[in-house]
């Protein structure tokens, strides 16, 4: 061949060249040999004892803002310091191996006085009982390890002049079944924390820094029921989500409320790492295979500004741990704009945990803080029903003009039902704006209980409204079927003035009053107004949910409807009106006010349930304000004010009057 019979001349570079190339070629296959044959069963036994765990990475959690971009719930950094127990292997190694020669020793000075005592040596057999076996091993292991875990915590205690202990239980569960993952000892440090740890701390074996995403609701209580609470998961299972996951890092879901209701949506889509740990369960190294995807943001259609205005109502006119409700509407398309439910609760705690005091408010069998009053609990509507009732004896023929003469109470069958309107004369106008009992049972006798049920139908009374928050009662409301047989007039004079079999919520009597204002169009609420990406720079176009979706129609005639608000607005203007309280200079308000019993099973009298339902202005309706409170007083007298207040705040905002500065709780 060209190159060997090249190598035959007399060429030294050559020779020396391929003698190069030559002695190249047998290094690497040596090298082969040594790797593949020799060192073979040492790298099989390395491979062996190494294995991949995969671990489950929570994704940022979506934002839940208002309908103008106010952040009503957020996820903030929280910084914890945590011990990787992988960093202390060799002192825990070290700390075995003195530990069982301690223990050691310590038997064979047994061994020595028993057989002192015996005054002979111990047998074979003898001499195994005070051998270590695998349970003394695992006892010492884990006291220990616990026990140089325990002097670096102490060390990060003195250090950030923070009290810390460590628990023996939840140090050796960490150890035993999540060695991969750093272990947390004291979480949620602040920024002078954070500071002091750095500068002792920098470069320290064994302990570092961890970063974690914490929902956080920045208004406190502000809109709480609706936007609901989380729970803390340590070990999250998602419906959708691969299973096979050998480690899942903590995350939240959502419990009710929209955190509930659109809980896939904003919490994304978790990641995935590998982790490569060694035959004791130590990390060696980790790789993100699968980046998290993060959830998507909310837009509700509450006005923040609205919202906070009712709840400083309900607060400063009822007090603080009063029971009631608030809703406000925008009667042009069902948009709810404002969802109030006093007590309150404060969504951060459900986060970072109760105190003792505000564990015992939470149970209380009275105030039920939990619960959302304009959603989630049945009232008997009272008077706030003669608007029903009313137009459908105006419907039914009913001549506004035509009076009826009240002696201050109604007789039916041999029941008296007590009148709080005066006796004396009631046409339709006077008889709404002095909610006479007497006025409506009459009429609504006359007009036939399937008409006033046919319209109670068309509002959809006693079915959910399909809100996404878990916190809905469909409420109770007769049938057809039901007034058809079995019913007496006693059950229609109940109903007629809102009592009886019937139950409804605040949000219900914001849909009805909505309707009566708009010209009869019963709309869906509407409380998400779109879902969108959280980077405002993706291409991803917003989810936009409907509005105006209407639901049915009242199918009553526009004059009759007409009639009614007028005598809705009169309950605010004139002087014999009941809802005087609410009238705000500059801006026409409708309503009526409710006062209903609540009864114990003695029929005996035990609350009532106090209403004002309203819109406003008169002239073009938009606002639909409900307000409800629990226990003594009048609707006119307890509620009227609180709408007050809220058309105040309303019309400061409609007329460009600077608002009162955003502040946490109000």
């Amino acid at each position: 061949m060209l190159i060997f019979d090249q190598l035959k001349k007399n060429d030294p570079q050559l020779r020396l060249l391929a003698m190069v190339v030559f002695g190249g070629l047998f290094v690497l296959l040596g090298g082969l040999w040594w790797v593949q044959i020799v060192n073979a069963r040492d790298y099989q036994t390395n491979l062996e004892t190494q294995s991949f765990r995969t671990v489950r990475l929570p994704s940022a959690r979506g934002k839940i803002l208002d309908r103008n971009g106010n952040v009503l719930a957020e996820n903030r950094p929280t910084y914890n310091v945590s011990l990787y127990l992988e960093d202390l292997r060799h002192q825990f190694v070290s700390a075995y191996t003195n530990g069982a020669a301690r223990v050691r020793a310590q038997r064979a000075r047994q061994i020595a006085d028993q057989e002192k005592q015996l005054h002979r040596g111990l047998t074979k057999r003898e001499h195994k009982q005070y051998a270590l076996n695998p349970a003394d091993k695992n006892l010492i292991g884990q006291t220990t390890r616990f026990a140089v875990a325990n002097d670096l915590v102490a060390q990060i205690s003195a250090r950030l002049r923070q009290p810390l202990s460590l628990d023996p239980t939840n140090f050796n569960r960490h150890y035993n079944t999540r060695l991969a993952l750093p272990y947390p000892v004291l979480k949620n440090i602040d920024a002078v924390q954070v500071a002091r740890f750095q500068e002792q701390f920098a470069g320290a074996i064994g302990t570092d820094l961890e970063i974690q995403s914490t929902r956080v609701y920045p208004l406190d209580t502000v809109a709480a029921h609706v936007l609901g609470y989380l729970r803390r998961e340590d070990y999250p299972n998602v419906v959708g989500e691969d299973a096979y996951f050998s480690y899942r890092l903590p995350d939240y879901s959502g419990e009710v409320g929209i955190e509930a209701g659109y809980d896939m949506q904003l919490r994304g889509r978790a990641g995935a790492k590998s982790v490569l740990v060694n035959n004791l369960g130590y990390r060696q190294a980790e790789n993100i295979w699968s980046p998290a995807e993060p959830g998507h943001n909310i837009v509700l259609t509450l006005d923040l500004q609205i919202q906070q205005a009712a709840e400083r109502a309900m607060r400063g006119r009822l007090g603080p741990q009063a029971c009631g409700a608030v809703v406000v509407m925008d009667v042009r398309n069902g948009d709810i704009l404002a969802v109030a439910s006093s007590p309150s609760v404060n969504p951060n705690d459900f986060v970072r945990g109760f105190t003792p005091a505000e564990m015992a408010r939470l149970n209380d069998a009275t105030l039920r803080p939990q619960i959302n009053r304009a959603t989630q609990e049945n009232y008997a509507p009272g008077s706030i029903f003669k608007t029903i009732t009313g137009l459908a004896c105006l419907e039914a023929g009913l001549n506004p003009k035509e009076t009826i003469s009240s002696p201050g109470h109604i007789q039916i069958g041999r029941r008296y039902i007590h009148d709080t309107a005066p006796a004396g004369n009631y046409d339709f106008r006077r008889a709404m704006l002095k909610s006479s009992n007497t006025y409506f049972i009459t009429n609504g006798l006359r007009c036939g209980i399937a008409n006033i049920v046919t319209l109670g139908h068309r509002l959809h009374l006693g079915e959910r409204a399909g809100l996404p928050t878990r916190q809905e009662t469909p409420g109770v409301f007769p049938s057809l079927k039901d007034v058809s047989t079995g019913w007496f007039d006693g059950d229609t004079a109940n109903i007629c003035i809102g009592q009886g079999r019937m139950a409804v919520t605040p949000l219900q009597m914001a849909v009805m009053t909505s309707a009566l204002a708009n010209g009869g169009k019963v709309f869906w609420p509407r409380l998400v107004e779109r879902l969108e990406s959280q980077d405002p720079t993706a291409m991803e176009a917003p989810v936009i949910f409907a509005q105006a979706r209407v639901r049915d129609e009242l199918g009553v005639r526009a004059r009759n409807l007409e009639i009614l608000r007028e005598a809705m607005l009169a309950d605010t203007e004139d002087a014999e009106g009941t809802g005087r309280a609410a009238a705000v200079a500059g801006l026409r308000i409708c309503a009526k006010t409710g006062t209903a019993q609540v009864t114990d099973e003695r029929n005996h009298i035990v609350s009532h349930n106090l209403w004002f339902i309203s819109f406003a202005p008169y002239e073009k309706p938009r606002y639909a304000v409900v307000v409800m409170a629990e226990g003594a007083g009048s609707g006119g007298g307890t509620c009227a004010p609180v709408a007050h207040d809220i058309y105040a705040a309303i019309q400061k905002l409609d007329t460009g009057t600077p608002a009162t500065t955003l502040a946490r709780g109000n």
